[in-house]
């Protein structure tokens, strides 16, 4: 379904009942990264997944692609679908967001659910990277710049054993605009350091990562999760960066573990005392 915003509208897939989760994809694909787990999830909870702006089916506005945009845009997502609390899971650049709006609007937050993400700033060369990929879109080259960058989203298990899983991500990020994807690469170079974030947020975590994940190495994860007062840390073997794709059994076996251990009884809202205004 399509939800009007205040300055963008959102693609939505919303399945289920029980305690809403909402799960952000990362760059450059689309909420089609949860597809493999949708089903198995719905079983224990509301599973909200949008196509953030730019992305697979939604709005591809020039301009908001900002870490601190994307959460805004999610946090008003939550208004218009009248969820005051609820849990919250990114992957990748999903889970840069996902902390953002833990640090804006910790209020709304039940739950987190971290995949394959990290805390930190971009070093140096990591902003290097990003500079130089946004040149390769403005000179035309985001099909090229798209081919390699997607190709270290899956582990070596991944390539040797499903081919096809590289193929549908690579599909998937065809549909991003080219101003999303030079805007989020922006964005992510300019995020700032989120580790100083993790020990105030006490609610249930779930940090997740592949076992062979090279974007964001499991070291990233193991932090994470010691740092947060709350977490649980799941390694998915043979996967990369994307373990719902590459691993959806195991992945989505997690989550439903995370839900059920944490949120076992019909979920009961708590009243909040502000909205995103922004």
């Amino acid at each position: 379904m399509r939800i009007e915003l205040e300055t963008v509208t959102l693609e939505v897939e919303d399945h289920g009942e029980g305690v809403p989760v909402i799960l952000l994809h990362g760059f450059p694909l689309s909420s089609e990264i949860w597809t493999p787990v949708r089903t198995a999830v719905g079983q224990a909870a509301r599973l909200i997944t949008p196509d953030l702006r730019g992305f697979g089916s939604s709005d591809k506005p020039a301009t908001g692609y900002g870490i601190e945009d994307l959460a805004g845009d999610v946090v008003r997502l939550a208004d218009a679908l009248k969820l005051d609390r609820f849990v919250l899971g990114g992957h990748s650049m999903g889970g840069y967001v996902a902390l953002r709006v833990a640090a804006a609007w910790p209020e709304r937050l039940a739950g987190l659910i971290l995949m394959d993400t990290r805390a930190e700033a971009d070093a140096p060369e990591g902003r290097g990277r990003r500079d130089a990929g946004i040149a390769r879109i403005a000179a035309g080259d985001a099909s090229a710049f798209l081919d390699e960058f997607v190709a270290g989203l899956v582990g070596p298990s991944s390539r040797a054993r499903a081919p096809r899983v590289l193929a549908e991500l690579r599909a998937i990020a065809a549909e991003a605009a080219a101003e999303a994807l030079a805007g989020c690469l922006a964005g992510m170079r300019d995020r700032p350091d989120s580790s100083a974030l993790l020990p105030t947020l006490d609610v249930p975590a779930l940090v997740i990562v592949g076992q062979e994940d090279s974007l964001t190495p499991p070291v990233s994860s193991r932090a994470m999760a010691a740092a947060l007062p709350r977490a649980t840390l799941v390694e998915i073997p043979s996967a990369g960066h994307t373990p719902s794709m590459e691993r959806p059994i195991p992945t989505a076996e997690a989550i439903l573990a995370f839900l059920r251990e944490h949120f076992p009884v019909p979920f009961a809202p708590v009243p909040i005392r502000s909205r995103v205004s922004r």
